[in-house]
Order: C-alpha cells, then structure tokens, then sequence
C-alpha cells in the first residue's frame, strides 16, 4: 500500500467530499477514488458511506482515522526534520518545451557554481510539476508559464521573442501548407491566424520544440521558433529568417515552495534568481 494513500484518506474525511479532497491535494477525483478503493481494498472492509449528496465514515473509517492522523503527523514530521539539513541532493523537473527552450543551460550554469551538488532531472506536465513541488518530491521546476498557488515562488529567468523560420529563404502562400504548428499558447496561435491565413491548413502539429524542429530539418517547411533557440541553425544556414514576430515572445519561470528551509536550496534558488539580474 502506498502510504500516501492514509493522508488521502485524512483529506476525504476531513472535508467530506471527493472534489474538494482533490483540489486539496492537487489531484483529479478519479485519482482520490481510486486511491479510497485501493485503501478499502486493503483493508477489506468500507471505510465511507456514499450517499447522493455526500459521504460520511462508516465505523471502521472512524476506528481508521485517529491512527491515520498519527502516521501522517509523524511522516510530515519527517519531512520537516529531512527538510532543514543541507541540501545536497537536488531534484528538478520541467515541461518538454522548457527542457528544449534553455532550461539546460540553466542547469549547467548551476552545476559549475555547485560542483558538489547532485542533480536528477525529470520531465513532466504542469500539474504533476504543481502536484510534486507541493508533495516535496521535486525541489524546483521550470515552466513556460507561471504555476499557480499561493504557497509557489515564481520568477521569470529568460525571454525570447519568437519569429518565424523555413528552410527556404522565401515562401509562397502555397508552402505554408509545410508550417509545422508548435503549441505557444493562445495569443500565439490566434497572432499567426490573423497575420498567416494559410497556416491554417498546416498539416503537421506538435506541443515539442523538437520534433518540430527534427521534421522540419527533415522534410521541409516553415516554423516558429524563439529566436535564441533558431540562432545556431541560422548561422549554419539549415533555416532562415522569414519574419520577426516582435508581439510574440516565450517565456522561462523557476517555481518553487515559497517556505524553502533547506540551506542548499535556498542557495539554488538566489544563484538562479541574481543570475538573471
């Protein structure tokens, strides 16, 4: 049994319903269910009543409660008592396209400032990035936007103004048919309609910066891209500059828990942030 699953339960007793249990907790409801389900199951018996307009604990969730209050004191506890030692193992993790935009960069600017620090890297989507930071399981993540709680830190660590790229020098209204669409949120996508009609009938989508970018080295077509990330492939001439997109720009945040007490981390944190400065 996954001991997350008792402080799952503490939270459903606690507010007495389902959604508000998963808001809490930054999970979905079909998750806090099927975590109650796998708790019932190990203990073989039911630990709420289901009703229409709510739930209540049947007696063995009554028994079940004060013990699950302990342990999940006692784990926090740990985690508070882990938490205010140095810090020298340090986990971060970022979305696909922060990891392809700069975030790289950022992590060896760090590694050469922290030589002894020990850094594992994972990849993920923005509510596992907000569920884990919560968890404490990750110490820093990086997004193209900002994470939202009020219990995150958030600064903005880089801006690039996008622009539109091809491997041709000029393109006809007919080859905007090859333009590989990469996902830079709304304002982006509604831009590029009203400027470029027909990159409406693009055939090829994508939410990567690479595979974009491979296809497009590949096959063909046109792009946009941050300007820092196209510079290198426009000085080796595999594309080039079709138009500066100046209104349009992307975007990389550092998040992190705002009640930071490692000492390391804390560290990590003001050496990203001055670096910037």
């Amino acid at each position: 049994m996954d001991i997350r699953f008792l402080a799952t339960f503490v939270e459903v007793a606690k507010t007495r319903h389902f959604g508000k249990a998963a808001e809490n907790l930054y999970l979905t409801q079909s998750a806090i269910s099927a975590r109650i389900k796998l708790l019932e199951e190990y203990f073989g018996t039911s630990l709420f009543y289901r009703y229409r307009h709510g739930i209540r604990l049947t007696s063995a969730g009554e028994k079940l409660l004060p013990h699950a209050e302990i342990i999940n004191k006692t784990l926090n506890d740990a985690k508070k008592a882990l938490a205010e030692i140095d810090l020298h193992f340090l986990v971060v993790a970022g979305t696909p396209n922060a990891w392809e935009f700069s975030m790289q960069q950022w992590l060896s600017a760090m590694k050469q400032h922290f030589p002894e620090v020990s850094l594992r890297a994972e990849v993920m989507n923005n509510d596992h990035l907000s569920r884990q930071l919560h968890e404490r399981t990750i110490d820093l993540a990086f997004t193209l936007e900002p994470l939202k709680s009020e219990e995150f830190g958030t600064s903005l660590l880089q801006e690039s103004k996008l622009a539109l790229y091809s491997t041709k020098e000029e393109l006809s209204e007919e080859e905007f048919v090859s333009y590989i669409m990469i996902d830079w949120g709304a304002k982006a996508a509604e831009y590029m309609e009203k400027q470029f009609p027909e990159t409406r009938r693009s055939h090829f989508r994508t939410s990567s910066v690479q595979i974009g970018l491979d296809y497009m080295l590949t096959n063909g077509g046109c792009i946009v891209l941050p300007e820092i990330l196209a510079a290198d492939y426009v000085e080796q001439k595999k594309m080039h500059l079709v138009k500066p997109l100046p209104e349009l720009s992307i975007r990389l945040y550092l998040n992190y828990m705002r009640d930071v007490k490692q000492l390391g981390l804390s560290d990590y944190i003001t050496f990203l942030k001055n670096t910037v400065e």
